[in-house]
């Protein structure tokens, strides 16, 4: 299974690879929601899943999920928004743009693990 870790933090896309693996993960990794949706746009097999922040530059993750929603062939690709903004509001815009699922930094393994198992289901 391919899954797209979109985060500006190389450390922080380091760690969430480092606690898919024990899911079996292929890891795809974006610095940007540009890089997010060039990703999208060119594989001809889609990701399982995106986990992405939500403040990234060029495009935010609201943005991508926004893109995202508006085509028929990307929008069946689950996100899982995984950010600091931790606010009701912040939640809800999300998932209000098309997230299935919401963690807030800091995260644990096991939080990411479950949120993924029960996303994918």
């Amino acid at each position: 299974m391919k899954v797209i870790v979109a985060d500006d933090s190389m450390l922080t896309r380091k760690i969430v690879i480092k606690y898919l693996a024990p899911l079996n993960f292929e890891a795809i990794e974006a610095s940007n929601g540009s890089e997010v949706m060039e990703i999208l746009n060119k594989e001809e097999n889609l990701p399982n899943l995106i986990l992405m922040d939500w403040n990234m530059p060029e495009m935010d993750g609201i943005e991508v999920l926004e893109e995202i929603q508006k085509n028929a062939r990307l929008n069946r690709v689950p996100v899982i928004m995984l950010t600091s903004e931790s606010d009701e509001l912040s939640i809800e815009t999300a998932m209000k743009a098309g997230a299935r699922a919401y963690i807030t930094k800091p995260f644990t393994a096991e939080q990411l693990v479950e949120t993924i198992k029960e996303t994918i289901r």
